[in-house]
């Protein structure tokens, strides 16, 4: 939308961004994609070992190998595997 704005009245960005009432570290931002495979499979592997366990155990045991997602992260790879 700004770069749209931008071009047509051909103004700067830092105008452009004020103009829309946008911060300009927000025109800059690029997310970056972060790739769950190796939390699913670990997560997997703990399930099938342990079945009794739940997810805040699970959670626990992930913590302690070092993996430093957040609850709601892991808690949502969990749901996803069912």
């Amino acid at each position: 939308m700004v770069d749209n704005i931008r071009m047509e009245y051909n103004i700067s960005i830092q105008r452009c961004c004020k103009l829309i009432l946008l911060h300009k570290s927000v025109f800059y931002y690029r997310a970056k994609g972060r790739s769950d495979e190796l939390l699913r499979m670990r997560m997997n592997e703990i399930a099938a070992v342990r079945v009794r366990y739940g997810f805040w155990r699970i959670h626990i045991l992930l913590r302690r190998e070092g993996f430093m997602d957040n609850h709601k992260r892991m808690y949502r790879v969990y749901c996803e595997k069912g």
